[in-house]
């Protein structure tokens, strides 16, 4: 029995290790055994059946909290809210309704499989071992995305990486040839910036407070913060500023009171000076494509930000028009696997709304806000990145597809239910 009741940790565990490198696990291994919808459908089978497991042991066991209950009570009600509204679709197109469901899905389904896992094993989940393994995960990919840059550009082609196997082996600022962009092990440049964000808010935090290994964690920030720049995404430098504002605000506001004014008047100088610079030289080619992604040799009809821009209305005006919802699947990056065509959001609140109604997308802020409301009576260095990073995160869904990405979805939700399951929340300081 006790096997059994470590089986979520060292799941929880191996998904931590595992999510982060899938992409070019199951494009490179694939070449070999073939099989490559198995490798890609693999990591959620087993989420769902680790899932599913946990919480009957949970309640068979009689581990569950007051809190879990909450959570997996919500859980449920977002799952009826797909059944419900698929019913009332019947012809949306079968393949991409499962697959909707089970990505959107499965972002849930990590919170409870790491709170079920700290409630079965206590002993096997501690804040040091997630950090650990968070860091040195986000360390590799870090450095692997670095050494991307400098080889050369299709590399990755060699390792199965194609559009025809759906995945693109190399990225550039609009597809110009002396701008690339990195991704590392993940499916895309933007997605690897947003998962770089929970661990370089742990990192700063640690660095911050750990004087003995303050140059680890320095060297670390400056590996992660290399990795992040290199991938030229606007929304994840956006998203990594926000966060490393919101840990120090959480952290060390008794410093951010003290030095107040002189950290104001820095701010606002290095907004004039940064101003004033990106508009006297706003016609340079190096302004216009790595700031802008566009200058007047871009080929596409509309610039990206016009782009995220009118496909976010678009989806928000179709919500307006079927409140219901259209069924899972008909929106979001799998809905470009149906025939009858798809609906790319670029927005992932805008995408749920599209896909389950009003209703689904409540529930679903609603499970968000719950989580975090429970992470801000933790007082743990883990649970303020966490929080920091969500600051981040929830920005970043505006103008992406974030919680798709099983790297960043399984990073943030899995490591949100390991540190809500610990008890005393109060006592965990990493």
């Amino acid at each position: 029995m006790e096997t059994i009741k470590r089986l979520p940790a060292r799941g929880s565990y191996l998904l931590l290790a595992y999510m982060p490198f899938h992409i070019f696990l199951s494009q490179s291994l694939s070449l070999l055994t073939g099989g490559l919808d198995a490798w890609k459908l693999g990591k959620d089978v087993l989420t769902v059946l680790l899932s599913v497991v946990t919480v009957v042991l949970v309640y068979a066991l009689r581990k569950q909290n007051k809190v879990f209950n909450v959570l997996v009570g919500l859980f449920s009600l977002y799952v009826m809210s797909y059944a419900i509204v698929w019913a009332i679709n019947p012809d949306i197109y079968t393949k991409t309704a499962l697959l909707g469901t089970l990505y959107n899905l499965r972002v849930i389904a990590y919170a409870v499989l790491g709170f079920g896992a700290a409630l079965l094993a206590p002993h096997e989940i501690s804040n040091t071992k997630i950090i650990k393994l968070v860091l040195i995960v986000a360390g590799i990919v870090s450095v692997l995305g670095i050494l991307q840059y400098f080889l050369p550009k299709d590399i990755l082609g060699h390792f199965g990486y194609s559009i025809e196997r759906g995945v693109k082996p190399n990225f550039f600022i609009d597809d110009k040839a002396d701008l690339p962009r990195i991704m590392s092990t993940l499916r895309d440049p933007n997605s690897l910036a947003a998962y770089l964000i929970l661990p370089l808010c742990i990192s700063i935090g640690l660095f911050f407070n750990n004087k003995k290994r303050r140059m680890l964690f320095g060297g670390l920030t400056l590996l992660m913060s290399l990795a992040l720049f290199l991938t030229f995404s606007r929304g994840g430098l956006l998203g990594a500023i926000i966060a490393i504002a919101a840990i120090i605000g959480l952290r060390f506001r008794g410093w951010l009171l003290e030095y107040a004014k002189p950290l104001t008047i820095g701010f606002f100088a290095a907004v004039v000076v940064f101003g004033t610079l990106g508009y006297v030289h706003r016609d340079q080619y190096v302004v216009q494509n790595i700031i802008l992604h566009s200058d007047e040799s871009t080929k596409a009809t509309e610039d990206s930000n016009e782009l995220h821009a009118r496909l976010a209305a678009d989806g928000a005006k179709a919500i307006v028009k079927r409140p219901q919802g259209h069924g899972p699947g008909t929106a979001g990056i799998v809905s470009i696997q149906n025939p009858k065509g798809g609906v790319l959001t670029e927005n992932y609140f805008v995408q749920i709304g599209y896909e389950v109604g009003i209703i689904g997308l409540a529930l679903f802020l609603i499970i968000w806000g719950y989580i975090l409301f429970r992470l801000s009576k933790n007082s743990s260095l883990l649970s303020s990145s966490l929080l920091a990073s969500a600051a981040a995160y929830a920005v970043l869904c505006l103008i992406m597809h974030l919680w798709t990405n099983e790297a960043i979805a399984a990073t943030w939700w899995i490591t949100a239910g390991l540190v809500l399951g610990q008890k005393p929340l109060s006592n965990h300081k990493s």
